[in-house]
């Protein structure tokens, strides 16, 4: 009976191990950006020719970000310097919606070929 046991706990554990392991290797964030990994901690460097196995080599570590670069004589190597950075606060106020909108200003020359924007309606000089 304990025999019976302990080869179904190996199975159990066995199965999990892989969807355990997806779900690392997905939360790997790969990155070519040097400003994406700024404040993380560095854990070291990987190299593969691999996706999947680049990251393996980043959960190995203990990493969740790496910053990627290609050598010039191999494109087919994917060099990647690990980072370990802290999780995003839950607490850091969401981006709106119009801070991605670029600012306009009612002084800014108007572009090229259009005429220009009316006055804004508090500009006009009051009545004598």
């Amino acid at each position: 009976m304990a025999l019976i046991l302990a080869v179904l706990l190996l199975l159990i554990t066995a199965s999990a191990s892989p969807a355990q392991d997806r779900v690392e290797l997905a939360r790997v964030r790969l990155t070519t950006d040097p400003k994406v990994p700024v404040g993380c901690t560095t854990l070291g460097t990987v190299k593969d020719d691999s996706v999947k196995d680049l990251r393996r080599k980043i959960v190995r570590l203990g990493g969740d970000t790496a910053l990627l670069s290609f050598p010039t004589d191999d494109l087919a190597r994917v060099n990647a310097i690990v980072f370990r950075c802290p999780p995003v606060s839950a607490a850091a106020p969401p981006k709106s919606s119009s801070a991605s909108a670029p600012a306009v200003t009612p002084h800014a020359p108007p572009p090229p070929g259009l005429p220009p924007p009316p006055p804004p309606p508090d500009s006009a000089p009051a009545p004598r």
